[in-house]
């Protein structure tokens, strides 16, 4: 993938205001990646899941802030490699 992401730090998630933030937009390729709608929001889950997010349905990411940064910068970094969403999830297995 040709975009590159900010990294994600754990008070991004805390953060009201600005500019959006990276994580917004992982989340936002992550979707269109899987193919948008429900299908890519299903994707978003799967692939957050493979990169270490622990949270359920419920949980948001700022009461598990460390967490979900580290999740979030392991995928940013598999983004960067991948092309397609097979790649990306072959990128978070290893």
């Amino acid at each position: 993938m040709s975009e590159s992401f900010a990294v994600v730090n754990p008070e991004d998630f805390m953060k009201i205001g600005g500019d959006k933030p990276s994580h917004l937009l992982i989340e936002e390729a992550l979707i269109k990646m899987g193919g948008d709608g429900t299908i890519g929001g299903t994707f978003k889950k799967e692939v957050l899941k493979m990169a270490g997010w622990t949270g359920g349905a419920l949980t948001t990411y700022a009461s598990r802030s460390q967490v979900a940064a580290e999740a979030f910068n392991r995928v940013r970094e598999a983004l960067e490699k991948a092309s397609d969403a097979d790649e990306l999830k072959s990128q978070l297995l290893h």
